[in-house]
């Protein structure tokens, strides 16, 4: 695929969005499938439609051809061992990339002849491709006024995309984004060569609102981070990266504190200093639909440096469901496997919540825990509905009598088996392989205010809800195939639900 070779290219995608700074008009392409379209598909940020390309490795009309973009880069120190080469056999988008090799020390240095001028864009993107798991990436951007490095990126194996957050460098001392001149890219604790492949690194104005969510719930984005506006709460909730690289929620972040001494936990400041020095966070958008959202926060602590055995240790992961009634359910998840002996963990809240084990308070301590993993789950109660009642029914949801579907089935999240997910404080069934899942909601006596069902399948496209007789309009059908739905208002009574659809068509395998 061709597009003109370092001169920036603007896919407008959305119409009536502000352009960044200094982004041209979009350039006439001769292609029936321009690299800019494959570039939106590939990369989930170019969503807004506003992106320019600094390097892409193709050949552009009438002009350089994809290799002289290797041109651009050399190995910097001059006397570290390194290498860059144009492939065509790993590429992210395109026909061509570049294939770099970092000796110990050595770092790979772009010298961008075009764009310097970095204000207007949200983020800097590039595509990575490592064969290896490892914790050590680090960009630095070089100005007229000094340099920025930022913190150490995790890469997974296969491609990756590198998000740096533009944003995040305006008020830094000595540092001006609209001059910027070179771009640096090297692993910190590498001891022998690091083999990787370059691809597609652009700027990208990605400043948007999320759709859909819950009626009166927005979540917009802006370079890494992102804000919350949920009903009855009177200002904001910044979800937003901090100095560390872990993403916090600001004043509304419950602190965690662990202890490895047996001395009395009280609240206070954050604590994490058994876990290490060296930590890595990521954010991700689990789900988001008329009903609920969900989003995971993860705080990746790696036992040593450059490579991880795995990405299933040493974490602690924060998963928040928001319903559309404004309560928020948090399931947080320690896992300690392999490292230094946690004695104490204590979880300190800003407000009243219901905990999975029934209890109400604004605190959790455990003063024994035996771990090295653990979950606690707590909800906390919509401003705009009676506290008590809203957190009874999540420490008392009612029952579930199943006539049909898969009696085996349990939700992820349920820590007593009665079919409620306390992890994400709605009701989980699975449909048999017919297609049916029927049965009665007998809610507590003091009755239950908008109850929430996951039903899980198999099902093809269509699938059918009946609550008492009447057929319920309001579904929602999940990534998964599972659908969910809500008993509107208050239910005092058992209520008959039967959920139907036809049966996902198996795949037969050939001989």
């Amino acid at each position: 695929m061709r597009v003109t070779s370092l001169i920036p290219v603007i896919c407008m995608l959305l119409v009536g969005c502000p352009a960044p700074k200094q982004a041209p008009p979009p350039q006439p392409l001769n292609t029936p499938d321009p690299l800019p379209v494959q570039q939106a598909r590939a990369y989930d940020e170019t969503v807004t439609g506003l992106f320019v390309s600094l390097v892409d490795f193709e050949d552009a009309p009438d002009g350089p051809k994809g290799h002289s973009q290797v041109e651009q880069f050399s190995i910097a120190p001059s006397d570290k061992r390194g290498s860059r080469k144009f492939v065509v056999n790993i590429t992210r988008t395109g026909a061509g990339a570049m294939e770099a090799t970092l000796g110990p020390g050595a770092k790979l240095k772009f010298a961008s002849p075009d764009i310097h001028d970095f204000t207007g864009y949200t983020l800097l993107t590039m595509a990575i491709y490592s064969e290896a798991l490892r914790d050590d990436l680090q960009v630095t951007l070089m100005s007229e006024r000094g340099s920025w490095t930022s913190g150490r990126t995790l890469v997974t194996p296969g491609w990756n995309n590198v998000l740096i957050d533009i944003q995040r460098l305006a008020n830094i001392p000595n540092f001006s984004t609209a001059s910027v001149r070179e771009i640096h890219i090297a692993f910190a604790d590498a001891v022998g060569d690091v083999v990787f492949n370059l691809d597609d690194i652009m700027l990208i104005d990605n400043r948007r609102t999320i759709k859909p969510t819950p009626p009166g719930l927005i979540l917009r984005k802006s370079g890494l981070d992102y804000e919350l506006t949920a009903p009855g709460r009177k200002k904001p909730i910044a979800l937003s990266q901090s100095r560390d690289g872990l993403w916090r929620l600001g004043s509304d972040m419950s602190v965690l504190r662990l202890s490895s001494n047996e001395e009395k936990l009280t609240g206070g400041k954050e604590d994490l200093a058994v876990m290490g020095s060296r930590k890595i966070g990521r954010v991700e958008v689990l789900e988001h639909n008329k009903l609920r959202l969900r989003l995971a926060n993860t705080w990746y602590f790696p036992t040593r440096a450059g490579e991880w055995a795995s990405l299933a240790i040493r974490q602690v992961r924060w998963e928040h469901t928001i319903y559309a009634d404004g309560s928020w359910i948090t399931n947080v998840e320690l896992n300690n496997a392999g490292g230094k002996e946690i004695r104490q963990v204590g979880l300190f809240l800003n407000e009243q919540a219901a905990w999975d084990d029934g209890d109400t308070d604004k605190e959790r301590i455990v003063s024994n825990f035996i771990g090295p993993v653990a979950r606690w789950n707590y909800m906390f109660a919509s401003p705009q509905v009676n506290r008590n009642k809203a957190l009874a029914q999540y420490i008392r949801p009612g029952r579930i009598r199943m006539q049909m579907g898969r009696r085996d089935f349990l939700p992820p999240g349920d820590v007593n088996t009665d079919r409620f997910d306390e992890s994400r404080g709605c009701y989980g069934l699975g449909a048999n392989q017919a297609g049916h899942c029927r049965f009665t909601f007998l809610p507590p006596q003091t009755g239950i205010r908008n109850a929430v069902f996951h039903i899980t399948g198999p099902w093809g496209k269509t699938v059918s809800v009946n609550a008492a007789g009447m057929a319920l309009r309001g579904t929602t059908r999940l990534d998964d195939g599972s659908v969910l739905f809500v008993l509107p208002g208050v239910v005092n009574t058992p209520k008959r639900i039967e959920v139907t659809g036809k049966p996902k068509p198996r795949r037969v395998e050939e001989d």
